[in-house]
Order: C-alpha cells, then sequence, then structure tokens
C-alpha cells in the first residue's frame, strides 16, 4: 500500500483540495480565471514538447488564446466562433508567410492542439453555465480524478495482463476495468447524494452510464498525452507537478471529459 501512495497520488488529492475554493466561487470569474491558467499551462506545454521554430512562432498567440478563450462562454458568447475563426486565420497567415521555413505537420500540431485544449478545457465553464452547474463542474473534476487514480491503485493492486498498448506499454487490463468500475461507482454514489441530501432529482441510468464513459474517454485522453510524448522522445511535458509532470500530464483527460460531460448535460439535463 505504501508505494500505492506515490507523488502521483498525493499531486492529485492535493489538486482537488486546491479546486475546493474554486468551487465554492464558481460562480464567479475564479472558476474562468482557474480554467484559464490550467488552458494556457496545457497548450504551452503541448507545443514546447515539440522543440519546433514553429512552435516557437505560434507561442505567443497560441497561449493568449488560451488565457482569453475560457472567458469567453460567459462573458462575451456573441464572439466566441469569431476570436477562435481569427486566431486560426492568423496561424494560416502565419504558416504561409514563413512556408519556407516551416513544417507542415508541426505547424498543424501546433494549430491543432493550440486551439482544441482550450476550446474543450473551457467547456468546464460553460457546464457551471447550465442550471445545477456546480454538480456537473464537480463531477467533471471527481470522475476525471477518481478514474486516474483508480487506474494506478487497481493496476498497481491487480495489474497482471498488460494492455498491449505500444502508446503505453506499462497499462494493464486489470487498471483499465478497475477505473472504469470504481469511477461509475462513484457517480452513482454522487447521484445519490445529490438526490437525497439535495432535494434534486438525478437519473441514476444516465449518470452510472456517463461514469462508465467519463473512464473510458479519461483513459483515451491519457493515451492521447502519451502519444505525443513518445512521438517526441520525453518522459513528462515538464517537472512542474511532483508524480505527474506538467500541466497536460495532469489535464490531459480533463481536456477530453469537460466536453463530454457538458454535452450529456446539455442534452439530458440529468440532474434536475
Amino acid at each position: 500500500m505504501k508505494k500505492i501512495l506515490t507523488p502521483r497520488f498525493l499531486s492529485g488529492a492535493a489538486y482537488f483540495l486546491i479546486m475546493l475554493p474554486v468551487f465554492y466561487y464558481s460562480d464567479t470569474p475564479v472558476l474562468s480565471f482557474a480554467i484559464a491558467l490550467v488552458s494556457v499551462g496545457c497548450v504551452y506545454d503541448a507545443l514546447h514538447v515539440t522543440g519546433s521554430p514553429e512552435s516557437k512562432m505560434l507561442m505567443p498567440i497560441a497561449l493568449v488564446f488560451a488565457g482569453a478563450y475560457p472567458f469567453l462562454p460567459v462573458y462575451l458568447p456573441g464572439i466566441t466562433r469569431v476570436v477562435i475563426y481569427v486566431y486560426l486565420l492568423m496561424v494560416i497567415v502565419l504558416y504561409v508567410l514563413h512556408f519556407d521555413t516551416m513544417k507542415l505537420e508541426n505547424a498543424l500540431h501546433c494549430g491543432a492542439f493550440s486551439v482544441m485544449l482550450p476550446v474543450f478545457i473551457g467547456t468546464a465553464v460553460m457546464s457551471r453555465q447550465l442550471e445545477n452547474g456546480l454538480y456537473y463542474l464537480i463531477l467533471t473534476f471527481v470522475g476525471v480524478w477518481v478514474s486516474d487514480t483508480m487506474a494506478q491503485v487497481s493496476g498497481k493492486l491487480f495489474g497482471r495482463h498488460k494492455l498491449g498498448s505500444a502508446i503505453s506499454p506499462n497499462k494493464t487490463v486489470e487498471g483499465c476495468v478497475g477505473s472504469v468500475v470504481f469511477t461509475a461507482a462513484a457517480f452513482a454514489a454522487a447521484g445519490y447524494v445529490i438526490n437525497t441530501r439535495f432535494g434534486l432529482t438525478v437519473s441514476y441510468t444516465v449518470i452510472t452510464a456517463l461514469g462508465v464513459l467519463v473512464s473510458i474517454v479519461s483513459q483515451f485522453g491519457d493515451l492521447l498525452a502519451s502519444a505525443v510524448k513518445r512521438t517526441y522522445g520525453v518522459k513528462d511535458y515538464s517537472k512542474l507537478i511532483p508524480g505527474h509532470g506538467g500541466m497536460y500530464d495532469r489535464f490531459d483527460s480533463f481536456a477530453l471529459v469537460a466536453p463530454l460531460i457538458y454535452f450529456v448535460a446539455s442534452l439530458s439535463e440529468f440532474i434536475s
């Protein structure tokens, strides 16, 4: 058990404790500011890891976009699509003007990740704007934390069969299954608490199924970030967070889970 309580596990617990005041003040600009910090950190990691001239050239405007985007859904929702278009147009213009020195694959990597990460991560702010949005926001963070933690714990305790992924050779079938089971159970338990303690109606079918999906999508988010690191030959994006690495190492799963919960909540309103 002592080996399980690694810096990674403890950093994950610390991250959740840090988020508590963000939840409390989530109806203020505090949430957008916190998500903007995450967005900027993730974009920096995703571009910096390439070590390419393209990333250095695009980094300034990419970080500005990453920091500004989480504020748009709340304060300037009418221009969100326009801002995305203008940013992508700037990326295209830079590529065309520097065609002789920029490689297309690096430009595409930087352009894609610098848009995907802020837009996906920014949906956490949009979830908070929904009716009963605080619960959706908390589920987003808790789901990612439970999935990540229980994948590691289950893998260490019960891992016998390698998943066989060239991206992450140490992942086990037991770790993946444990993550799914515990995340689904955590979501079902959250549904029970919301239903019995807060006087709201929760669809147990939807929230439990969502827990399964959150775990699966979370693990693909982790694999995507690992694939990028393997492509560029690095172990971690940085040394910012003990046991995790960089900001994108910590929030790789969050980037895919946040939009999932937002879209499911928007379509089903499973908490009412």
